[in-house]
């Protein structure tokens, strides 16, 4: 329902075209180690597992934030909390470029992180209190298509730049874009929160977030939550390393492989909003994850099968990622209005811990592998393997949630 605050943004198209632009931004910044993964490695003395870590300081930040986000969205509104963060990510875009070695380079991804954070949940909570509900889905689905052009940058163009410049030249283009988000933002989403939020207490909101834990039927939400992360942090992270350990590619062949990795994304935000509507939220997420689900098993049993179906099943497993609208709109559907931003930030907060501790794991089990001298195939056998897992798990919960609420 849009929102009766006379303080309401007056003009929430501005607004969401200003979120949908920094979303891309945030795309791009959570996609763009997997092409330059092996340089950043070589050029800030980074192991396999000094990477993984290096990956999981974006989105632990990322996720420690949502709760906080939630509850400042609740009681201040979109504009304020967002404008804040991504100053916060303006500085730490500049301090990752400039960056000496391997521990200068994880505080600005967790600056990063938290610049992030706001972002693609500002855009969900914007839009569910400014357009009427019927607009909701489509509008949140589409600005999930263009946001990623972010992530398609973060591919083949990275990889043409990283190769003909530097990544640190590249990346320096990605903080004057960082800038120019945060500007966009500071004059276009102008809302405020909740007057209910606004007359409780921080520690009864913290606490009202907590008690949304106790509501069984989001517990058939949360490993889904976490699982999507099994399939974004081969995009994110590791599907650049895998890529040249397993084919041996370089920077602009990574880039170009990670292309369609990414296009398959776009093609599948894309394509969500129309099975959604033919069929329901529940369905489609179902269906799709199961999907997923069989890309994973497929390439934990044949690892280095060939570059192009690897590619294309990388991109199948890839895909859970761009259900994340939807398990955020049947997970808004189970709290109240007033609770919503904190709804979707207990959720968030899982999307964003699975990212955190996969991309960790994965980074074990590829430094295990090096130590006990297995091969590469090998080691990413057992990476897809634990993904595959994940998505198993998720698939069996969200198989038990309830139908989506009407409106």
């Amino acid at each position: 329902m849009p929102s009766s605050d006379p303080t309401a943004s007056a003009d929430p198209t501005r607004g969401l075209r200003a979120l949908t632009f920094a979303f891309a931004l945030s795309q791009f910044f959570r996609t763009c180690l997997a092409v330059i993964a092996p340089e950043l490695q070589h050029d800030l003395g980074l192991s396999p597992a000094g990477f993984g870590a290096l990956s999981s300081c974006f989105f632990l930040a990322f996720a420690v934030a949502q709760i906080p986000i939630g509850i400042a969205f609740d009681r201040y509104g979109v504009g304020a909390p967002t404008r804040l963060l991504m100053a916060v990510g303006v500085l730490a875009s500049v301090l990752f470029v400039v960056a000496p070695n391997g521990a200068t380079a994880m505080v600005a991804q967790a600056g990063l992180g938290l610049a992030c954070a706001p972002v693609f949940m500002g855009l969900m909570h914007f839009a569910s209190e400014q357009l009427p509900a019927a607009r909701y889905t489509t509008a949140v689905g589409r600005a999930s298509a263009i946001a990623m052009l972010g992530a398609l940058c973060a591919t083949a163009p990275l990889g043409w730049a990283a190769h003909q410049f530097g990544w640190r030249p590249a990346l320096a283009v990605a903080a004057l874009c960082m800038l120019a988000a945060c500007i966009g933002t500071w004059r276009h989403v102008r809302d405020t929160g909740h007057a209910d939020a606004r007359a409780e207490t921080p520690m009864n909101l913290l606490l009202g977030s907590a008690r949304l834990l106790k509501v069984p039927a989001l517990w058939t939400l949360i490993p889904l939550c976490v699982a999507m992360a099994a399939g974004t942090a081969f995009r994110n992270a590791w599907g650049g390393p895998y890529l040249a350990e397993v084919y041996g590619l370089a920077a602009g062949p990574r880039g170009l492989a990670l292309t369609f990795v990414s296009l398959g994304a776009f093609a599948t935000a894309l394509l969500l909003p129309k099975l959604v509507w033919r069929h329901s939220v529940r369905k489609t997420v179902l269906y799709w994850s199961l999907l997923s689900l069989g890309g994973g098993a497929l390439l934990s049993a044949w690892p280095a099968g060939g570059l192009w179906s690897s590619v294309a099943l990388l991109t199948v497993l890839a895909t859970i990622g761009m259900l994340h609208p939807l398990v955020m709109t049947h997970g808004r559907s189970m709290v109240p209005q007033a609770l919503r931003g904190r709804g979707l930030g207990v959720l968030n907060t899982f999307v964003f811990l699975g990212s955190a501790v996969t991309s960790w794991a994965f980074g074990l089990i590829a430094d295990a592998g090096q130590r006990h001298g297995a091969s590469a195939p090998g080691t990413y056998a057992g990476i897809f393997g634990c993904a595959t897992v994940l998505v198993l798990i998720a698939v069996l919960f969200y198989a038990r949630s309830p139908r989506i609420a009407p409106g």
